[in-house]
């Protein structure tokens, strides 16, 4: 056990912890960074980072390193299932960036800004006890760190997040994703514009991430039932045989072992992040999201960047939590009807939802984007 406690604790070297750590070290605070894995390792999957979490990778310093091994996003185009055009949203304005880039580069490009000793491999989190105004952290091997104040990032299912609020739970919102990085970039996507195509009850996500390397995403509806069954790369060959090209030439293109696949769940925000001024969640731990607007990441990074500008304030953590709250229902509220509407099977519904998309100005589409995502 440490003699001092260290200023600042951050239990996650996610998007979102790093990202914390990073803020925090920018107003002189030395954060600590504690992670469960042993290793920061390659993930398969794609991340959009849209203009708002670009403007925050811009004030942390990693922007111009990221964009170097990342793909520009010049617009976003909706199609159906024939590859047919509903929508093109250019939401980018301006001197502002949205790029397309794999998760695990922009992870270890927010790592190199941190000083080696900063971050702590094989560190599992399993306690947090608020003891006279210090938090003590006990680790899987029992050991314990001792932090004025902890920020908890480690993710949707995190053992701090269940142990202090325990009543939390995610809810499955009836549908499965799969994704998946592939060494190949089909024509037509080389400039880096993201497609999403919508079908009945199915999407497919195509995105250049640079570095010769396409993400690719998928989504169906399954019963709460069979949601934990592994669905096999040959079904989902199947279940989309009859979609656009280039699908079938990527998933050609993906090994079994390359195909990640998630339940997809979120959780309401609830009023309550942070505990005493002590202890404080952040990203997915605080606010699981639906993938279905592409703000899981950009919302950790907003998170971040906002809790190092309260840090030094008496309530810091509840100036944080009110500064954040009613931007993460707004964005939460959004990505789970957008994620409902895409997964409409009804053919009637399904084809009213396209009509309106192809009739609706691009421009009314984009500044309703932008009303909702940029700060």
């Amino acid at each position: 056990m440490s003699h001092s406690p260290h200023p600042a604790l951050v239990i996650g070297a996610g998007i979102g912890g790093l990202a914390a750590a990073i803020a925090l070290r920018q107003r002189g605070m030395e954060a600590l960074v504690v992670e469960r894995a042993e290793e920061l390792r390659e993930v398969g999957a794609g991340l959009l980072l849209s203009p708002n979490a670009c403007a925050v990778l811009e004030r942390l310093g990693v922007l111009v390193e990221l964009g170097s091994n990342s793909a520009s996003v010049p617009r976003w185009d909706l199609l159906n299932q024939k590859g047919e055009l509903l929508s093109s949203l250019q939401v980018v304005q301006g001197d502002e960036q949205s790029l397309n880039t794999r998760r695990c580069d922009l992870q270890m490009a927010l790592r190199r800004l941190l000083p080696v000793d900063a971050v702590r491999l094989g560190c599992a989190a399993v306690k947090a006890e608020n003891r006279s105004g210090v938090v003590e952290v006990t680790l899987a091997d029992g050991s314990v760190i001792r932090a004025s104040r902890i920020v908890v990032a480690d993710g949707t299912h995190s053992a701090i997040r269940s142990q202090l609020w325990p009543k939390r739970r995610v809810t499955y919102r009836g549908y499965i994703g799969w994704r998946a990085l592939v060494d190949h970039v089909p024509s037509g996507w080389e400039s880096g514009h993201v497609s999403e195509s919508w079908g009945r009850g199915r999407r497919f996500g195509i995105g250049h991430v640079g570095g010769g390397r396409t993400y690719w995403y998928a989504s169906a509806n399954v019963v709460k039932s069979k949601a934990q069954d592994a669905i096999a790369l040959e079904q989902l060959q199947r279940d989309f045989g009859d979609w656009h090209d280039p699908i079938a030439e990527l998933f050609s293109h993906t090994r079994q072992e390359a195909l990640l696949q998630h339940p997809i769940a979120d959780s309401r925000p609830h009023w309550h992040w942070q505990q005493d001024n002590r202890i404080a969640l952040l990203g997915d731990t605080a606010h699981p999201l639906t993938p279905n607007l592409g703000q899981g990441a950009a919302m950790a990074l907003e998170d971040a960047w906002e809790l190092a500008q309260q840090w030094n304030h008496p309530d810091a953590f509840a100036r944080y939590e009110r500064r954040r709250r009613a931007r993460l229902l707004a964005v939460w509220a959004a990505s789970r009807w957008v994620g409902t509407m895409i997964q409409w099977q009804n053919p009637l519904l399904c084809a009213a939802r396209d009509a309106h998309l192809r009739l609706l100005p691009n421009t009314f589409a984009c500044g309703m984007i932008r009303l909702l995502l940029m700060r």
